[in-house]
């Protein structure tokens, strides 16, 4: 159950779950709490049935009569497992499953709480005592959280790492230093938003340019350009740093990258971290949520204090100029990430009773 379908990393590892469950042991239904719009609608799977219940507002008559239909629907699929991603998929879902009779009801945590207000982190609480029987949290650090901030019992928080299709990466050629001469690409995936540091990578960019002028820094990620246009071009950069909005193929853009960066003020378990290293590229990351846990023994190489924007500069500089520390971080960094892949199985933790 999840509010609706973006390419955005919980909506992604949704489907990349969809995907994956044995088929054997597991029948998976997706509901989608809204899901009506044209995105969500172009990136319902095949795979399995969909629900789409136009639900805009909780407090609202389509809401109670979605609500019912809903309830109606778990009774008559014999559902047995209810995970919910966002809150207000949870808020929905969760007191119907367990009026339906739902064995099961998992609740998710993929960041590390900067979004919460004192009123959401009452709700949570209210929800964990009464509603859900597991959490799922993508990282020790988002498990921390939902124990610190929720009053989860330690034992009701599961840590799932990330999973990733590394298929899709599997025909991007190692990473090479490029040419005297060659221009270098720096980019980031992430959405426009200020959690994801796109501004901190522009103002890095510019540090680099003044160095380095003629490299070209790009960032695959949706969102309104607008504010972060206008620092491109009040540094005086917009012909060497470029918005490219959503970026449908990944692995080709960040086989283009000589440096990959991921400024980011709180994460869990980056999906884009983990896409750079099936991608082997040098990384800049900054030291939030999982990041460090992912990227282990390269942490310190890689990994760089939150709004540090000298130090990414500098970490960006220093790979562009040492090929011998670039390759050792792109081959380190393919090597690590299927570490980094969960090693609690989905099907057992559906199989867990509280």
């Amino acid at each position: 159950m999840i509010d609706r379908l973006s390419r955005a990393g919980t909506e992604s590892q949704l489907l990349l779950t969809i995907k994956q469950l044995d088929r054997s042991k597991f029948e998976p239904y997706l509901c989608l709490l809204d899901g009506n719009d044209d995105e969500s609608q172009a990136l319902l799977p095949d795979n399995c049935p969909t629900w789409c219940l136009g639900i805009r507002r909780l407090v609202s008559p389509r809401a109670i009569q979605q609500g019912w239909k809903f309830w109606n629907l778990l009774r008559q699929h014999r559902i047995g497992v209810v995970q919910t991603f966002f809150p207000d998929s949870t808020r929905f879902a969760a007191p119907l499953a367990k009026a339906a009779g739902v064995r099961q009801v998992v609740g998710s945590r993929r960041n590390i709480g900067h979004w919460m207000t004192a009123r959401d982190k009452r709700i949570a609480r209210f929800y964990n005592q009464w509603f859900i029987d597991k959490i799922v949290a993508n990282c020790e650090a988002a498990r921390q959280a939902v124990i610190e901030q929720e009053n989860a019992k330690p034992d009701q928080v599961v840590v799932v790492h990330n999973a990733i299709d590394l298929e899709r990466f599997k025909d991007i050629a190692p990473w090479t230093p490029k040419p005297a001469g060659v221009p270098r690409k720096v980019g980031m995936v992430g959405n426009l938003r200020p959690v994801k540091g796109p501004d901190l990578f522009i103002h890095a960019a510019a540090l680099v340019l003044h160095e380095i002028p003629d490299t070209t820094f790009e960032i695959a990620g949706g969102g309104d350009q607008a504010p972060y246009q206008r620092i491109i071009d009040s540094l005086g950069i917009s012909d060497q740093v470029k918005l490219l909005g959503s970026v449908d193929d990944i692995p080709s853009f960040l086989a283009t990258l000589d440096v990959a960066v991921l400024p980011s003020r709180a994460e869990g378990c980056s999906n884009a971290l983990l896409e750079y290293m099936a991608a082997g590229r040098p990384i800049v990351a900054t030291d939030v949520g999982g990041n460090s846990i992912a990227l282990g023994h390269l942490a310190p190489q890689t990994c760089i204090t939150s709004e540090n924007v000298n130090g990414i500069a500098t970490r960006i500089l220093d790979y562009l100029c040492r090929s011998d520390v670039a390759r050792e971080i792109a081959e380190g960094s393919a090597d690590l990430v299927l570490a980094s892949q969960s090693c609690v199985p989905l099907a057992d933790l559906y199989s867990l009773r509280h």
